[in-house]
């Protein structure tokens, strides 16, 4: 199994490490909850968290080693950001193909620049949609992104 992990590219293997990492500190609240409380009613939702994340990291695996997701790979054109926290909001990205890709950005990255290179992690069933003669893309499993200069 550690064999198949360190096949997965590193931006998925991050990914399953983050949500592995959520279930064990929620596993550790679970534990420090029940010693103060003793009560295992209160600790449903958190062993129901457990169960999520642990689920989450497992089938997340599972996708990766069965390679059942695309890389697309491209260059940063242009950020758009949220108006009042100044966040990144999405990307417009030029793909290797010369196609014109909008990517929604669904967490908190570093900061985004013009002309970076970026690998997107998208599974293979995910839609994309078409708008304003660019492709729309509303979800990504992982993303890498380069910084040139």
């Amino acid at each position: 199994m550690l064999k198949a992990f360190k096949q997965i590219p590193e931006p998925l293997q991050r990914q399953i490490l983050y949500r592995l990492a959520w279930g064990i500190g929620v596993l550790l609240l679970t534990f420090i909850l029940y010693i103060y409380t003793k009560d295992l009613f209160s600790m449903l939702s958190c062993i129901g968290i457990v169960i999520f994340c642990f689920t989450s990291a497992f089938l997340f695996f599972r996708h990766a080693v069965l390679g059942e997701y695309v890389i697309i790979t491209g260059e940063c054109l242009s950020v758009t950001l949220t108006t009042i926290k100044k966040r990144t909001k999405f990307i417009t990205m030029r793909t290797d193909d010369n196609q014109i890709l909008k990517v929604v950005i669904k967490q908190r990255v570093k900061k985004f620049t013009s002309g970076s290179r970026i690998m997107l992690y998208v599974a293979w069933n995910v839609p994309i949609y078409e708008k304003e003669g660019a492709h729309l893309l509303y979800s990504y499993l992982a993303l890498d992104m380069k910084v040139i200069e």
